[in-house]
């Protein structure tokens, strides 16, 4: 009868902390209790799979691989791949100022012990499937350090039944059980977890190297024998012994005398090598293309030359060398930090040092590819055609320091441009612009400035009514309350960060959601919220160049410069809509801290009366323009009813003429009037 499914929510404690089954949480398929049918007996040590290694006497037998001279070749090519490479202490997690001392420490710490020179030897676990060094221990500069670090061979060492490290000795081959986190084990190759000697390289390079070696034997035969002819001597029959001998003192004497005599009647001849004989130096080169295939992932890095394929070919297989340089870069950092369960070098240092629930830092290899200069300054040169230029911050990243700008000559003025012409209105041609003026719009348009990008607070009384029940004595004016998009100290082409997909005129950000009130800096009080939105759009101006001062975005919106009596812990966050408007584009103003203003809820707020309600729908359901037609509607109109230049130019003149204080007051109240009295009107039919 089928087992009836397990409750998954009977598997969680009170609090939501799980509470997982020990048949879920621990190993079942393990290799330690004689259930693994892959190996067909349990010894004392554990096996290699390998049955080359497993039927030896000694696991040494793949030392010879490495006499090999095109093994030794590739190996070194690789592994100086990785050494090359400038390396960093990087903190585990770099906002716990405890990780950050852990990786200082840890730098200075395999500074002194020589990481090069260990990770050169430690890399041959590539091609013998693990390696094993002996840390020595020792207090040092106020922490509990390695005065030095040694690669064994690892040979020496075995892994017992119980997954323990033992060392092998003439006293004891079946190994004296080892400390723990005193040998750092480097593991490689393998399809499993279970191969726990890892599956080296010269698994592979094995019979390579084997049939090369007879090759090169064979060869050297081949050599002794047909590198020059071979003298054959024939004596007729009934020839004395005398004879013979004569006849093979002088076909002998071939090899060390450029003539020589035979008696007459016997013969000798020279005997060469067939045209079409056996290609021993072929059979050779393909052994050596096969082992670097088998080391560097390719062949072309080092046979292309020799090919007469050129360097393209080459720089194309150096890339995959590249990755393969990468990934054993990758390799020993995860081996010297170690897991969870067994921890490395790293997790030791710092669990001595700064606690076990320190994040461990991590060692890496800086693997950024080398700008092609040449490629850079060809491609600098065509986008000059098409009138752009580097930034000098820009020029620096990729040329480096030590150049200077040359002077450019100086150029004659040019020609002055034909002035633009202007036709009447309602013609066929109203569109027609000048383009040499368009040009220099267009140019000036696309220059690179500093950028700051904004979302004006739409719902502004709500947030204001909540500040006001929190106990903010002021804030800043609500029409300056906004979220901030992005903030670009480098100069960016505004144009390039325009929104590509969904842009929306508004954003709302519905209620609930992730809500702090906090501090940021030492004055400003904000609200932090949650909104994809704006962070994926933070990401995409920064991914097309603009500068962001912080390591990440969190959307907020300043409330308040004059919050130091607040007690944020009382405050309960504002957890109803966010309503904001389109963004907006402007170049950093780097004086706002001297243009701050705080409104005080403590000034008594105007009277309001049912009409100014009514304004307020009225404007957050139909807009400004409904208030504001009255003044301008009539101006429109007869700017459309005109039908010449001189028409819209006295229109103009007789608007300006109006334009003072006193008639500018009278046409405002004019428009208040009448947006009052309709707004009664709808106020009293609603009632």
């Amino acid at each position: 009868m089928a087992q009836a499914p397990r409750s998954w929510g009977g598997w969680m404690q009170r609090g939501g902390i799980a509470r997982v089954p020990a048949d879920l949480a621990g190993e079942i398929a393990t290799t330690r209790d004689g259930r693994d049918i892959t190996r067909p007996w349990i010894s004392e040590l554990e096996e290699s799979p390998d049955p080359r290694i497993t039927n030896a006497i000694d696991w040494g037998l793949y030392d010879r691989v490495l006499l090999d001279d095109q093994v030794k070749s590739c190996m070194e090519q690789r592994i100086r791949g990785v050494v090359a490479r400038e390396w960093n202490v990087v903190p585990g997690d770099d906002q716990d100022p405890r990780s950050v001392a852990a990786a200082d420490g840890l730098k200075k710490a395999i500074e002194r012990v020589g990481w090069d020179r260990i990770t050169e030897k430690k890399l041959y676990a590539v091609l013998f499937g693990y390696s094993v060094a002996e840390l020595m221990w020792a207090p040092i500069d106020g922490q509990l350090a390695w005065s030095k670090i040694r690669v064994r061979h690892a040979r020496r060492f075995r892994y017992d039944k119980d997954g323990r490290l033992r060392l092998l000795t003439r006293a004891n081959m079946r190994g004296e059980i080892l400390p723990d986190r005193k040998f750092w084990v480097t593991t490689s190759g393998g399809t499993d977890d279970d191969t726990t000697y890892g599956r080296g390289l010269a698994e592979w390079l094995y019979f390579p190297v084997l049939f090369k070696r007879n090759g090169v034997r064979f060869w050297n035969i081949f050599l002794d024998k047909f590198s020059v002819p071979t003298a054959k001597g024939t004596y007729p029959r009934g020839a004395s012994r005398d004879d013979q001998m004569k006849l093979l003192a002088a076909v002998q004497a071939i090899a060390t005398d450029s003539g020589f005599v035979v008696p007459e009647g016997m013969e000798v001849e020279l005997l060469e090598l067939a045209k079409n004989g056996a290609d021993f130096g072929a059979a050779c080169r393909y052994m050596d293309g096969a082992i670097a295939k088998i080391i560097l992932s390719q062949t072309m890095t080092t046979d292309a030359g020799a090919a007469g394929l050129g360097s393209n070919q080459a720089n194309v297989h150096e890339g995959v060398k590249d990755e393969v340089v990468i990934a054993d870069a990758d390799l020993l950092t995860d081996s010297f930090t170690g897991d969870a369960e067994t921890g490395g070098p790293a997790r030791w240092y710092t669990d001595f040092n700064f606690g076990t629930d320190v994040a461990a830092p991590r060692v890496v290899r800086v693997a950024e590819e080398e700008i092609d200069l040449k490629v850079s300054a060809e491609t600098d040169e065509a986008i000059s055609r098409l009138g752009w230029t580097r930034t000098e911050e820009s020029f620096r990243d990729v040329y480096g320091d030590g150049y200077e700008r040359k002077e450019q000559a100086d150029t004659p003025p040019a020609p002055p441009a034909a002035p633009a012409v202007v036709e009447k209105p309602g013609t066929a041609d109203d569109n027609r612009v000048d383009p040499t003026v368009a040009g220099a719009v267009a140019f000036a348009a696309s220059d690179p400035k500093t950028l700051y990008v904004y979302r004006r607070l739409l719902n502004t009384a709500d947030v204001v009514e909540w500040a006001r029940g929190q106990g903010f004595a002021s804030m800043v004016p609500p029409t300056d309350l906004h979220v901030t998009v992005a903030y670009s100290r480098r100069p960016v082409n505004w144009f390039e960060m325009a929104q590509e997909y969904g842009a929306e005129p508004k954003l709302e950000i519905p209620a609930g959601g992730p809500r702090v009130v906090d501090r940021l800096g030492e004055r400003a009080i904000v609200l932090h919220f949650a909104s994809n939105n704006l962070c994926w759009r933070n990401r995409e101006m920064r991914d097309k160049g603009a500068s962001w001062d912080y390591l990440e975005y969190y959307p907020h919106i300043t409330l308040t410069y004059a919050g130091d009596d607040l007690d944020l812990a009382a405050i309960e966050p504002y957890r109803g809509e966010l309503v904001f408007g389109p963004e907006i584009f402007e170049p950093l103003d780097e004086g706002w801290n001297d243009k701050l203003i705080e409104v005080s809820f403590a000034e008594p707020a105007a009277p309001r009366d049912v009409i100014d309600e009514a304004v307020d729908t009225i404007m957050a359901d139909e807009g400004w323009r409904e208030l504001i037609g009255p003044i301008v509607d009539p101006l429109v109109e007869q700017l459309q009813a005109a039908t010449s230049r001189d028409d819209v130019i006295a229109i103009l003149a007789r608007e300006a003429e109006l334009a003072g204080d006193q008639a500018l007051i009278e046409s405002l109240a004019r428009a208040g009037f009448a947006a009052r009295i309709d707004a009664l009107t709808d106020s009293s039919e609603e009632r």
